[in-house]
């Protein structure tokens, strides 16, 4: 009985101590978030000022940023430099305007409470549909690839958050002045030492905030990382992402006239989705012949298409400074282990054509289970224009089944399980 009493007694002393706790940081957090943000001496620790700001960021009910995003990639077989000019802004009542103009295009995502707009210029069509009650509408089509760049700006609050999930450590570095806008701003400026968490390998993580004194807002921020390639193995990279804010407000109550409206250019068309003729110049492929092709290896061997009737073959068009290219690799790994025995030939043809031994090299490094050819213009001439990587599945009469720029993965599976079930794809068929 007096052994029950003290376990009773002592689960109700636990408990009181962690509701003291509770009400003590509480407490902590009302006075901290109430106080005024302040820097710390140079070399002193930073991580409770960029924590208490980067809260600010995600308890904003409104915001408006204006920046230009500079992105750069460099590894042992890419380099990469992208730039743009983006505009994220948030009001009430499902109000919102998301633009990115850079090297896609530009992509545009309006809504004022009661219509959206999806504006895509490569393609100068435009969609006007019902706001969503909760925006913005995600699009889905694969002509307008372009348009999935604006998921980043859509999130580009919520990553304020997960910047901090990131960061280990937080420093104060001297005072500095930044040209913004061709205006100076003095800056508190804050280094960080982190890594990616839940990354299949360490990613270092190195960011450096410029923190307007005026505003407590940060006005520009640069991101290092450093780590392994999941689709090369013993490769590294490096990547640095800039950003130059030349607008930066949270909890608007007033934004500019016509914010949240749209006038489409005279010339765009109104669709119900975006449609690419070179997607639909892809799709006109299926159901015809495959041409006549004969690849050789870089070894002097000679494959044609024709010597594989009655198989399955698909063909996939890469290049090694492709990154989505490079990046599907492990689906088709998996989709040919799974297939391999029921048939299936995956030819793998390159479009190195400035330096066709670097293509070679990759593969010899890869040491995939299937082989790889040069696509000289010899063979691209027999194909509709395409960006990569490209699929092309033939069933066993050589016809074309999928012709499909851009890895669907479950799409390309779909297609080969066709194929490869049907008893027709095995037997020959003469043309």
């Amino acid at each position: 009985m007096m052994s029950q009493l003290r376990r009773t007694l002592s689960k109700s002393l636990f408990c009181l101590s962690l509701l003291l706790m509770l009400l003590a940081n509480l407490g902590a957090y009302a006075q901290t978030s109430s106080a005024s943000l302040g820097p710390g001496a140079p070399g002193s620790d930073a991580l409770p000022f960029l924590t208490e700001l980067l809260a600010r960021y995600t308890h904003a009910s409104s915001y408006h940023f204006e920046y230009i995003e500079e992105h750069q990639f460099d590894s042992e077989f890419s380099r990469n430099w992208s730039k743009a000019f983006i505009t994220s802004i948030v009001g009430p009542a499902n109000h919102y305007r998301f633009e990115r103009r850079g090297d896609f295009g530009t992509a545009v995502q309006v809504s004022d409470g009661q219509t959206e707009w999806i504006y895509y210029s490569p393609l100068n069509q435009y969609v006007q549909q019902p706001a969503p009650r909760v925006g913005p509408s995600e699009v889905t089509s694969r002509a307008a690839m372009g348009l999935g760049r604006l998921r980043q700006t859509q999130s580009h609050m919520k990553n304020f958050a997960y910047v901090r999930s990131m960061v280990r450590t937080a420093t104060f570095v001297p005072e500095q002045t930044i040209e913004v806008d061709g205006k100076s701003m003095s800056c508190i400026v804050v280094t960080t030492e982190g890594e990616m968490p839940d990354a299949p390998s360490r990613i270092a993580i190195r960011f450096t905030f410029w923190v307007d004194k005026r505003t407590k807002l940060i006005r520009k921020s640069t991101q290092r990382s450093e780590g392994a390639l999941t689709a090369e193995p013993g490769a590294h990279y490096t990547g640095l992402d800039e950003r130059l804010y030349q607008a930066a407000e949270i909890d608007v109550s007033d934004f500019p006239e016509g914010t949240f409206s749209f006038a489409p250019p005279s010339s765009a068309i109104l669709v119900k989705e975006f449609e690419e003729k070179q997607t639909q110049e892809l799709a006109k492929l299926i159901g015809k012949l495959a041409p006549t092709l004969t690849l050789k290896a870089s070894g002097g061997k000679e494959v044609t298409l024709q010597s594989l009737a009655g198989k399955p073959v698909l063909l996939d068009f890469w290049a090694t400074w492709c990154v989505p290219c490079r990046e599907s690799l492990p689906a088709l790994e998996e989709l040919y282990e799974e297939n391999k025995a029921k048939g299936l030939v995956l030819l793998s043809l390159d479009e190195d054509d400035d330096n066709p031994q670097k293509a070679t090299d990759f593969w010899t490094t890869r040491k995939e289970p299937w082989p790889n050819f040069h696509a000289g213009k010899d063979i691209l001439d027999k194909f509709p224009r395409h960006g990569i990587p490209y699929f092309v599945l033939l069933d066993g009469s050589g016809k074309v089944t999928f012709s499909q720029a851009g890895l669907d993965e479950n799409g390309l599976r779909t297609a080969i399980a066709g194929l490869t079930s049907s008893p027709t794809s095995q037997s020959p068929t003469t043309h």
